[in-house]
C-alpha cells in the first residue's frame, strides 16, 4: 500500500478531540509533521528502556501496553484502541521508555518525531494539555490498580478492569461496551487468572450488570460502580 496523502492523515487527526477545532490549514500543517506507520500484529512499536524519538496517534487498530520479567513473565498494563496517543512521557521528561507497546492487531499510526512536539503544540495548544491530562489519568490508574492489587480480591479487580475500559468506550463513543477484549486479557489487566475472570463475568451476566453480544460486554455502568462500591 502506497503512503497515504497529507489530506488524508489531516482527516484522520480531525477524529482526535484535541484537534477537532483546528482549522483545515492547520490541520494539513499539522499532517507535515506527522509520519504514516504500519505495524503488523504482533510487532513492538515501543520497547522498554529505548530512548523515545517520537509519540504515536493510533488510528487503526489496537495495541496492548506491557511490562516483561527478565524470565518472560508478562504484565499487561493497559490495552488502547483507536483513537488514541501514547509514547508522549519520554517526550515530555527525556526518560527511556518505561514499557512495551505491542500490536494486537495490525495497527495504523501516524509519529510526531520529538523535534516537532513544541511546534505542533504552539499549531494547537489543546495538544499540551491533553498530553497533560493523559499523564495525570495514567498516574491515577496506576495508584488505583496498585490499590486494588493490595487492598481487594480477585473478583474487585475484575470488576474494576470492566467498569474501567467501558467507562472509556463511553467517554469516547457513548457507548458503554467493551469490545476486542479476551476473557485472558482482561484477565491479565485485573491480575488473575483467565478462569477467575470468565466466572465473574458469568456471574455478572446472570446478576443483569453486564450483557454479551458475541466478543462484545456491554456493561451497565451504574450498577457496577454501586456493586463495587458495595464490595
Amino acid at each position: 500500500m502506497s503512503t497515504p496523502s497529507r489530506a488524508y492523515i489531516a482527516g484522520k487527526l480531525r477524529s482526535f478531540a484535541m484537534f477537532g477545532d483546528l482549522a483545515d490549514e492547520d490541520l494539513v500543517i499539522l499532517a507535515e509533521m506527522m509520519t504514516f506507520k504500519r505495524y503488523a500484529k504482533g510487532a513492538f512499536i515501543l520497547t522498554q528502556n529505548e530512548q523515545g524519538v517520537a509519540m504515536y496517534f493510533l488510528v487503526s487498530g489496537r495495541v496492548k501496553v506491557s511490562l516483561a520479567s527478565p524470565e518472560g513473565k508478562e504484565l499487561a498494563l493497559n490495552y488502547l484502541e483507536a483513537p488514541a496517543h501514547f509514547g508522549e512521557m519520554s517526550l515530555v521528561d527525556a526518560e527511556p521508555r518505561s514499557a512495551d507497546v505491542i500490536a494486537v492487531t495490525d495497527v495504523e499510526a501516524f509519529a510526531l518525531d520529538a523535534r516537532d512536539l513544541s511546534s505542533a503544540i504552539q499549531l494547537q495548544p489543546r495538544l499540551a494539555l491533553a498530553l497533560i491530562g493523559t499523564l495525570s489519568r495514567r498516574v491515577r490508574e496506576m495508584i488505583s490498580r496498585l490499590e486494588d492489587m493490595a487492598f481487594h480480591d480477585a473478583t474487585h479487580r475484575v470488576m474494576r478492569v470492566l467498569l474501567n475500559v467501558a467507562t472509556a468506550s463511553y467517554e469516547s463513543s457513548g457507548v458503554p461496551i467493551i469490545e476486542g477484549l479476551t476473557h485472558y486479557e482482561i484477565a491479565t489487566l485485573a491480575g488473575t487468572s483467565r478462569e477467575t475472570a470468565s466466572r465473574v463475568i458469568s456471574q455478572l451476566g446472570k446478576d443483569g450488570v453486564v450483557g454479551t453480544k458475541g466478543r462484545k460486554i456491554v456493561i451497565d455502568l451504574l450498577a457496577l460502580g454501586q456493586l463495587l462500591e458495595s464490595n
